[in-house]
């Protein structure tokens, strides 16, 4: 492992790492807990599952309630990326540095 090979793997991991940070950030903040966490995660797919299990909705709009709660779960999968990322990353990172810390005592 060179040193511009070390310096390149750790800028990339901090990335990965700050945008967890981030997303981190966002999921604790009571606006975005209150409209997206609370209000789009879990109220409208209960709104849906009501609508669909209704049996009075036409095809074309059950349709639309099922794309609907699949962007749902994307957009969930989505922000769960970044803390999955992040946990690996910070794993990397402690190795990338573990080893290289073995390279310096190597050296010497």
């Amino acid at each position: 492992l060179t040193l511009e090979e070390y310096e390149e793997q750790k800028a990339d991991l901090n990335k990965v790492i700050a945008n967890a940070d981030k997303a981190k950030r966002l999921v604790e903040n009571q606006d975005f807990k209150d409209l997206v966490m609370e209000g789009y995660f879990t109220e409208e797919p209960q709104r849906l599952a009501s609508l669909l299990s209704s049996g009075k909705l036409p095809e074309r709009n059950k349709q639309g309630c099922v794309a609907e709660l699949d962007s749902i779960g994307r957009f969930r999968a989505f922000l769960q990326t970044f803390a999955d990322q992040g946990i690996t990353a910070r794993d990397e990172l402690k190795s990338l540095e573990e080893a290289r810390d073995e390279a310096v005592k190597a050296e010497a």
